[in-house]
C-alpha cells in the first residue's frame, strides 16, 4: 500500500514542527555526494528557519565531500536515542535497509518517518513517503520543498544542494540532466552556491596515490566481456592495500570504465564480509542495468544501480554477473 504524499503535505508537516519538536535527518550508508548534499542542505535549511534539527553523518564519507560536511553532527544513535525525536526524515534511501543507522536496519523504525528520494525503486518504508522519480537528485527535492515551504536559504545551502545536483547528474554529462535540474541549479547559483568549490573537490582534485591506483586497474585489472560492450574491475583488497587507498575513496572509477569507446555496461566489484558488492552503470538508454541489479536482488536507477552477490569466490561472482549482463544485452 502506498504512503505517497504530496508535495503541500510535506510543507505542513514540516510547518508544525518549526519551533517545536525535534528533526533528526539521516542518509544512506557509504553516501554519495548526493547524499551529503541532500542530508546537510536540509540540516543547514531547517536550522535557518527556526527548526530544532540534527543529523547523521556517516563517518565512511569520502574524502572528496569532507569539506563539505560541518562540524557538528552526530556519527552513530541508538533506537532509545530516536526516540526523543518528533520526526525523522530520511534522504537519498531507497530502502530502509540502506539508512546508516544500524538501529533503524535492524529494530525498524520507531517514530514517525518521512522518506524523501528519488530512486523509481524506493520501497515507500516509513508512514509518508515523497519520492520524486523523475528528479536527477534528492537535494533537487530539497529545493522544491524548500520553495514550496518558502524557507530562506543561505550561500551555504544552496553549495550543498548544488554539491547533490552536480554529482549525481556527473557534473550535467548524465541523462538524468533534465531542463528542470539546470533550472534547478541556475537557481542555487543565484543563491550564492560556490560552484567552483564543488568543481575542484570533486572534478579536478585526486590524490597521487589514487591516480596511480587507477593506471594499474585500467592497465592490468580490466577484465571485459562480449565483443568489449561488458568491462569491470575487482578491487582487489591487495592492490587497494597497495596503493594505501580506502574502499570510500572510489566512488569514481566506475567512470573510467564508462569512457571507454565501446562499453555499454560498466561494474566495478569489491569484496564483502558475505559475498561481493557489485556497482553497474550504462552508457545506452536501452540497456537498463537497473534491471541488472533487480535481478540480483539490487535496485537503483536504469542507467546507475547497485546488488550484492552471494559467491564464495570472485571467479564465480564475475561469472553470475557476466551472465546476467548478457541476458540485458541480448535482450535488446
Amino acid at each position: 500500500m502506498s504512503n505517497d504524499i504530496t508535495l503541500a503535505e510535506v510543507k505542513n508537516r514540516l510547518e508544525q514542527l518549526r519551533g517545536k519538536g525535534r528533526i533528526l535527518l539521516m542518509t544512506h550508508e557509504r553516501p554519495d555526494g548526493d547524499a551529503v548534499g541532500s542530508l546537510c542542505g536540509m540540516y543547514f535549511i531547517l536550522r535557518e528557519n527556526g527548526f530544532f534539527v540534527d543529523a547523521l553523518i556517516p563517518e565512511s564519507v569520502p574524502d572528496m565531500y569532507q569539506d563539505f560536511v560541518p562540524s557538528g553532527l552526530i556519527t552513530s544513535i541508538t533506537t532509545l536515542g530516536v526516540g526523543c525525536y518528533s520526526l525523522l526524515i530520511t534522504l537519498d534511501a531507497s530502502t530502509r535497509m540502506r539508512v546508516s543507522a544500524p538501529c533503524i536496519r535492524e529494530d525498524g523504525i520507531a517514530i514517525p518517518c518521512l522518506n524523501i528520494d528519488h530512486h523509481p525503486d524506493n520501497e515507500r518504508y516509513g508512514d509518508a513517503s515523497y519520492v520524486v522519480s523523475t528528479a536527477c537528485s534528492t537535494a533537487e527535492i530539497v529545493l522544491s520543498i524548500a520553495k514550496a515551504a518558502n524557507l530562506m536559504i543561505s550561500p551555504v545551502s544552496a553549495t550543498l544542494l548544488l554539491l547533490g545536483i552536480t554529482t549525481d547528474s556527473g557534473c550535467f554529462r548524465f541523462d538524468n540532466t533534465t531542463p528542470e535540474a539546470l533550472r534547478a541549479a541556475a537557481r542555487l547559483l543565484e543563491l550564492g552556491a560556490d560552484r567552483r568549490h564543488i568543481i575542484r573537490n570533486c572534478f579536478l582534485s585526486k590524490p597521487e596515490n589514487m591516480a596511480r591506483f587507477e593506471a594499474e586497474l585500467l592497465c592490468s585489472r580490466m577484465k571485459k566481456e562480449f565483443g568489449g560492450k561488458f568491462a569491470w574491475f575487482y578491487l582487489d583488497p591487495e592492490l587497494l592495500k597497495k596503493y594505501e587507498v580506502d574502499l570510500r575513496n572510489t566512488e569514481q572509477v566506475i567512470e573510467s570504465l564508462r569512457a571507454i569507446d565501446g562499453v555499454v555496461v560498466a561494474a566495478v566489484i569489491r569484496k564483502e564480509k558475505e559475498g561481493f558488492k557489485v556497482s553497474l552503470r550504462s552508457k545506452a538508454k536501452q540497456i537498463s542495468v537497473g534491471r541488472i541489479a533487480r535481478r540480483l536482488n539490487g535496485g537503483g536507477h536504469e542507467m546507475a544501480a547497485g546488488c550484492s552477490i552471494s559467491a564464495p569466490t570472485i571467479e564465480e561472482a564475475e561469472k553470475i554477473l557476466a551472465n546476467n549482463v548478457e541476458m540485458e544485452l541480448n535482450e535488446k
